[in-house]
């Protein structure tokens, strides 16, 4: 019986410095029923010629250049151009263990799943590890029916093997933040069978540059209209009052935490005018903080959720401060 076929889809923007071990740990793979496509979104930079060397290299890379999408746009073109069985997102700025495919498509066919989810290693530009990621799950092969808390792992396009099918009809939304939280749930939802591996096969690369370190605190208001996007879909579906629970518990993660944190390292009067602006979109929702979810919630999350609540943004702001000189 013939492989089954991977198409992996690797947008390119910008990433010169990076590139190259990205696009290495593809060409290690084991696994080689592998289509490589690599979107170059019109970067300003020499992305292009590194690509072309690898092109020129591997008869699996194909290279396609496109003016500047974003990256949910570049994501969309290379869905486009895929043919494989399953479908692979890589950013390319991160790059992947030598058995990642292999070992991902191994347990897709092992179980029949629509998806197959792996662990991850927040990484250092130097490589250095900052986190072994694991996620939480109570079967190895489940569906969101089964475990809602699925929507409590990572959300990222990146780290999950995907059966092509599961994509028709969706796309990413284009040039936003939070691309990933609009989605990913909703292929949650449609997705029969998941699984997941404990290997950890990605390493995403924290680095200076990258969205969630950009410093455009008003940008940060964007997860409102993913979280309008993403509510009103389930509401579409007929799902929302079943996953009701978790979906705003990724409301109070998202927006009453990790937002409200992030603007809060920031000052003056744009800062507090975005804060009061996800201030008001918790306060749309009834009884947002009797949610069942909060018992379990990590302790140092805990903190930082009753300082934003109670408007201590500067305690908040110190913690993270400490937590961000320690990982430096």
């Amino acid at each position: 019986m013939a492989k089954k076929t991977v198409s992996m889809i690797i947008p390119v923007y910008n990433v010169r410095d990076y590139l190259r071990k990205c696009l290495d740990s593809v060409a290690a793979q084991t696994y080689k029923a592998l289509e490589v496509i690599v979107v170059n979104d019109g970067s300003p930079d020499d992305s292009l010629e590194i690509i072309l060397e690898y092109t020129a290299k591997y008869p699996n890379f194909s290279c396609y250049t496109i003016e500047n999408r974003g990256l949910g746009g570049a994501r969309n073109y290379g869905m486009e151009h895929a043919t494989g069985d399953y479908v692979l997102f890589l950013d390319s700025d991160d790059y992947i263990a030598p058995n990642c495919v292999e070992v991902m498509v191994t347990a897709a066919e092992k179980t029949a799943s629509d998806m197959v989810i792996a662990n991850c290693y927040d990484v250092r530009e130097d490589g250095s590890v900052l986190l072994a990621y694991k996620n939480q799950y109570r079967s190895a092969t489940t569906s969101l029916t089964q475990e809602p808390e699925i929507l409590f792992n990572r959300v990222s396009a990146w780290g999950k093997l995907y059966k092509r099918e599961l994509l028709e009809g969706f796309s990413y939304v284009s040039r936003v933040w939070y691309e990933d939280m609009r989605l990913t749930p909703k292929l949650y939802l449609r997705a029969e069978k998941i699984s997941y591996v404990d290997d950890s096969l990605f390493f995403y690369v924290q680095r200076e540059g990258s969205i969630m370190n950009n410093r455009n605190y008003r940008r940060n208001l964007e997860v409102i209209e993913a979280f309008q996007d993403l509510l009103g879909w389930f509401r579409e579906q007929g799902a929302y009052e079943t996953y009701k629970d978790a979906l705003e518990f990724l409301v109070i993660e998202h927006v009453a935490v990790s937002g409200i944190a992030r603007v809060a390292m920031g000052k003056g009067k744009e800062r507090n005018e975005v804060i009061a602006k996800l201030q008001e979109y918790l306060a749309s929702f009834e009884n947002l903080y009797d949610n069942p979810y909060l018992k379990g919630q990590a302790r140092n999350r805990k903190i930082v959720l009753w300082c934003n609540r109670h408007g201590w943004y500067w305690a908040t702001k110190l913690l993270l401060g400490a937590k961000q000189a320690t990982k430096k």
